[in-house]
């Protein structure tokens, strides 16, 4: 039973501080964007979409969902990669949704039509665009949540302001 609660007290919190420092804070993205973000991205039935550092797998879901696409979500944090998983099982998309336990850097993205992040802006512009400048395909389209990636050109971008400085979150799309 110690061994237990030595596993909660601090394997647990390691994981997550590890996953914070690697690419962001687990911060989830707000389901009321959700519709801009996929308006932007266009996603079609059967595209493979991926959310690096997907929390808790809302938007593997949701995509997966809403727009038939075949929806992977990577989470280096042990207890979100558990409850993503924990998502996608009790929903009715297990044949379309998929959780990796991991961290986003190692995992290959060549097969990508679609990407959705919400990560810090350092990591946006440094490793990360790296990244996918070299193994993501020509069109595949990056979903970037409240920060910009310093040294690419948005497509289209969506700013819908609400006069609530809170909640006035900017969604943009890039097309490698």
């Amino acid at each position: 039973m110690a061994l237990f609660f030595d596993f909660l007290l601090f394997v647990l919190p390691l994981s997550m501080f590890i996953a914070a420092i690697s690419f962001a804070p687990w911060v989830p993205s707000l389901p009321r964007d959700f519709n801009r973000a996929f308006h932007l991205v266009n996603l079609k039935p059967g595209e493979r979409f991926y959310d690096l550092g997907c929390g808790d797998g809302r938007t593997v879901v949701y995509a997966a969902k809403h727009f038939k696409a075949k929806a992977t979500g990577i989470e280096l944090a042990f207890p979100l990669y558990v409850a993503a998983w924990i998502r996608v099982w009790l929903s009715s998309e297990q044949q379309r949704a998929d959780i990796k336990f991991g961290n986003l850097f190692k995992h290959n993205l060549a097969d990508a039509d679609a990407i959705y992040v919400y990560g810090m802006p350092s990591e946006l512009a440094g490793r990360l665009r790296k990244k996918l400048e070299s193994e993501c395909k020509p069109g595949t389209r990056v979903i970037s949540y409240v920060f910009e990636i310093k040294g690419w050109e948005p497509a289209a971008m969506d700013c819908r302001m609400t006069g609530n400085p809170r909640k006035d979150v900017p969604v943009r799309l890039y097309v490698l």
